[in-house]
């Protein structure tokens, strides 16, 4: 009788000392999971850092210091909130005819043709539903600086032709230190 008693005592201190703890462990870990991927993603309009929030694409275009022309068509927008540094992002698509007249009322000093846009904003162009650069070529990007609330604001400004004859415009903004 007393082996049995000591074998189940035994079990019992496998069970408090190993299992356990790693059961605990395991809850400790999977609630750090939540909990970073609550950080990481705020919900919309939370006021959070990171989180997307409700505004007009005039308050957009106002914030990255562009004009969206009264041709553009099929306009998205969307504006995140930074710990520090706010971004916007902006598409819509444009006639030939407006496209000099649009690229005149940029502060550009120099466009550029290019192949890609920045990661950054390649994801938030993505997240307001907008067509992906990295697929339209002839790419053409410029960038300038706007001043803004203390600090500047980077504007990036691309642009791309349609098999339609329209040019599909690409503006992310953030502020700078």
């Amino acid at each position: 009788m007393s082996g049995a008693r000591s074998g189940r005592r035994r079990r019992v201190w496998i069970w408090v000392l190993v299992v356990l703890p790693l059961v605990l462990l395991g809850a400790a870990v999977g609630l750090l999971f939540w909990a970073d991927a609550e950080f990481r993603h705020p919900k919309p309009d939370s006021g959070r850092p990171g989180a997307w929030t409700t505004t007009t694409s005039e308050e957009v275009a106002r914030f990255a210091h562009v004009e969206v022309p009264g041709s553009a068509a099929d306009v998205r927008w969307g504006y995140q909130l930074g710990f520090q540094d706010d971004l916007a992002a902006l598409a819509f698509r444009i006639p030939q005819a407006g496209v000099d007249a649009f690229l005149a009322s940029l502060p550009v000093p120099a466009w550029k043709e290019s192949r890609h846009v920045a990661a950054i904003d390649l994801d938030n162009l993505l997240h307001i539903g907008a067509p992906d650069p990295s697929s339209m070529f002839p790419l053409t990007c410029g960038d300038y600086y706007s001043p803004g609330g203390g600090k500047r604001i980077g504007t990036t400004v691309c642009l791309a032709p349609w098999p339609d004859g329209t040019r599909q415009v690409w503006v992310t903004a953030a502020h700078f230190p």
